[in-house]
Parts: structure tokens; sequence; C-alpha cells
């Protein structure tokens, strides 16, 4: 089993948890890591582009440790 997996990003909770869509179409809410600086503004950044969020999936909860844009 791989320890990080890379979701679409489509949203942010008030909880301060990215809303990521799998591959499948299943979608969930996932923490985001302490270190990592991350706003509703960077939904919006640069909208020629995707959002994918790296998640850790060995810790409990899964937890989002990365961002990076994608040409889609």
């Amino acid at each position: 089993m791989t320890d990080e997996i890379k979701q679409l990003v489509i949203g942010i909770s008030r909880e301060r948890e990215i809303i990521v869509r799998s591959n499948r179409g299943r979608i969930y809410p996932v923490k985001v890591s302490d270190d990592l600086d991350f706003s509703c503004e960077d939904l919006f950044r640069n909208p020629d582009m995707e959002l994918y969020a790296t998640i850790n999936t060995e810790t409990q909860p899964w937890e989002c440790v990365s961002l990076e844009y994608v040409k889609p």
C-alpha cells in the first residue's frame, strides 16, 4: 500500500479541512497538516489549473501534506 495519494481539491470546510474528490468520484474531507498554509484564496489563485492535494495515508485521520497546481 502506498503512503501518499494525490486527489483533486474541490473546496474547503469551515473546520479548516480540504474537500477532495477521489478518482472513483467519492468526495470527502481531509485534515490539513499544521505546517501547511492553505486558505480559501488558494482555490482561486490560478483558475486555469487544477489544484491537487498530496495526502499522507499512514496518519489517522489522513492528512494533506502538500498542494500543487496541475494543468488539466
